[in-house]
């Protein structure tokens, strides 16, 4: 009788460790769905196409004046994607965390293939949080060469050299900007996609 109450607390104890891991998958999930960094990324590209416009309405003047406002629409630009840029860091924190508790999940060898997706997963979420580390100091610089930019524009002495140089510098920033978004649409796609497979599996156990 003893020996069959220690084999029925085992089998116990071994569903609750699988049921266990599926709930802090899940709940990892549900974590990054909320902290979804998708909104934000385009709301940045949003903002990039309006500068353009607000750009050339501000050069349609007589002069360049309209760049010594402090107010002027390029600057409030620059100071929205500020604002978003700080949205992202704080997200980032979480991307992190989901990083680290999905590397050191205990995972069964019964849960082989669920394994398999958190492991990508966590590939995935490496790939996106070590991209985010270097874009969100590249885009801060670029917001503070924007900055001096339109300020300068507005100086008394301004000329075609500055409007020139200071365009060509701006359009090689962007581009690299540019990669980076590449980049990250690739690793965010593969880790919806991840999160869609460890849905598909935890659905599964749930109607076995």
């Amino acid at each position: 009788m003893r020996v069959g109450l220690l084999m029925i607390s085992g089998m116990i104890f071994v569903l609750a460790g699988c049921g266990d891991t599926s709930s802090q998958v899940q709940s990892n999930i549900e974590t990054l769905e909320e902290s979804s960094l998708q909104h934000e990324l385009q709301s940045l590209i949003d903002y990039e196409i309006e500068l353009q416009q607000d750009f050339e309405t501000a050069l349609s003047g007589e002069d360049l004046s309209n760049f010594s406002d402090a107010s002027a629409a390029v600057f409030s630009n620059i100071d929205s994607r500020s604002g978003t840029l700080d949205a992202l860091t704080e997200k980032m924190a979480t991307y992190e965390e989901a990083q680290e508790e999905l590397q050191n999940l205990s995972i069964s060898e019964d849960e082989a293939e669920m394994g398999d997706v958190v492991d990508s997963m966590t590939e995935s979420l490496e790939s996106v949080n070590g991209t985010m580390q270097s874009f969100l100091p590249q885009y801060e610089e670029v917001l503070n060469q924007e900055r001096d930019y339109f300020n300068s524009l507005g100086e008394s002495g301004a000329g075609y050299e500055t409007f020139k140089g200071g365009i060509e510098e701006l359009n090689e920033q962007h581009e690299e900007i540019n990669d980076f978004y590449h980049t990250l649409d690739e690793a965010i796609t593969d880790l919806n996609t991840n999160k869609n497979q460890l849905r598909e599996i935890i659905n599964e156990e749930g109607d076995s």
